[in-house]
């Protein structure tokens, strides 16, 4: 057995060292970019889906959201329930809202005669908790984020505010900045003048259409205290949310609704979804692109040298020992092209696109390559080759002697 694999792997070099050199280059270059471009595209894909859902958890709903229950309006004990929340080992910390529809409305030059409007639903917040669960304080591009004292104020997304690169601004005020005055009418009658405090952007149009005022300001407006129409929940995340959901229910919160943080994300499950399919078809073309490459490379080698094979099956090689070879040689361009794309990826793509992140509707994506889909991509591709290896191989060395040396 050892003997048969010494000859094997002699007949490989030999193979390399007077074979086409041309060949040689050729079939390890589409071996490494077939091998590059899948984990490119893969990496791509899972950056964005990682991101997209990193967003939602980080500046749109965080972890959890907790709700009224059914046929209620809000969350009644608001400082009860969040110290039964906070108490709940593994939460980071929760949030109280108030939400409620209401028109904006933005006058640039105050004379009524060129008055944005849009319908829009605005939510409060308590500054000294939303930082605690939700970021985006860190994404504030003009302006400051609001403080609790502030009563006259407001913040906005971009996709709200228009302007900024924002990429929905047909539905927007199109251009109110900081320091301008919009007029804000709720649909409980109440009617508001807020000055824009600031405006963010996360370059995630789901956490950049949100506008915000502050829980007292809101309060004032509904005329309640110590309610609310959700609670934001952070999680450490070292479980589930469904496990922390568990521990809720098990700590009292019965009747609310109370939901993971994926229940929101409505059409980016979507996007996600075809990005899998997408990455999945790009990975069986590559592995495709790669099979077929070698498979002809071995497959024209083995045919030009048909009367060579006859004549060492007629001096007593085994035939086992000339398919092996072959398979060893289809080994030889796919470990290399994988080597070779490993350095291309390490040290030129991932680098690149960390300097250079691709600027996508759910932010800045960078290559993320998951280490299952590295290592399957590793493992289909020398499967791969070595069926390209031995069919080529194998049906030459079953032809007959005679007719191999003389045909």
């Amino acid at each position: 057995m050892l003997n048969d694999l010494q000859s094997a792997i002699f007949l490989v070099y030999k193979y390399i060292t007077r074979g086409s050199k041309g060949t040689l280059i050729l079939t390890i270059i589409v071996t490494t970019l077939a091998f590059a471009e899948i984990n490119l595209i893969s990496g791509i894909f899972n950056g964005a889906i990682s991101l997209a859902y990193q967003q939602v958890k980080d500046n749109y709903v965080s972890n959890i959201v907790i709700q009224p229950g059914k046929d209620e309006d809000y969350l009644t004990q608001l400082s009860n329930l969040k110290n039964i929340i906070n108490a709940v080992p593994g939460i980071v910390s929760c949030s109280s809202r108030y939400a409620m529809g209401a028109s904006i409305s933005y006058d640039p030059d105050k004379n009524g005669k060129d008055v944005k409007s849009i319908g829009w639903t605005i939510k409060s917040i308590n500054a000294a908790e939303e930082i605690k669960v939700t970021s985006i304080q860190d994404y504030m591009i003009a302006g400051e984020y609001l403080e609790d004292s502030d009563r006259d104020k407001i913040i906005m997304g971009r996709e709200i505010s228009g302007g900024y690169g924002a990429s929905l601004e047909v539905q927007s005020l199109k251009g109110a900045s900081v320091g301008d005055e919009v007029t804000v009418r709720y649909n409980n009658g109440v009617k508001r003048v807020y000055t824009i405090k600031g405006i963010y952007t996360t370059i995630f149009p789901l956490s950049d259409m949100g506008v915000f005022v502050t829980e007292r300001e809101m309060e004032s407006v509904l005329g309640l205290h110590n309610r609310a129409s959700e609670i934001l929940v952070k999680t450490d995340e070292q479980y589930t949310e469904q496990y922390y959901i568990q521990k809720l229910r098990q700590a009292g919160l019965v009747k609310e609704e109370i939901k993971p943080w994926n229940d929101f994300i409505g059409l980016i499950s979507g996007i996600t979804q075809s990005f899998d399919i997408i990455k999945k078809i790009v990975f069986f073309i590559g592995l495709m692109v790669t099979g077929v490459t070698i498979f002809i490379v071995i497959f024209i080698a083995t045919t030009s040298r048909r009367k060579q094979i006859g004549i060492m099956k007629a001096i007593g090689m085994k035939e086992r020992i000339v398919i092996a070879s072959y398979i060893f040689l289809a080994l030889f361009y796919s470990i290399l092209g994988i080597s070779l794309g490993v350095i291309i990826i390490e040290f030129a793509l991932k680098p690149y696109f960390i300097g250079h992140p691709l600027i996508l509707p759910m932010g800045r994506v960078s290559l993320l390559i998951a280490q299952v889909d590295f290592i399957t991509s590793v493992i289909s591709m020398i499967v791969v080759s070595i069926v390209a290896g031995f069919v080529p191989s194998w049906r030459v060395t079953r032809e007959n002697i005679i007719r191999a040396i003389w045909g």
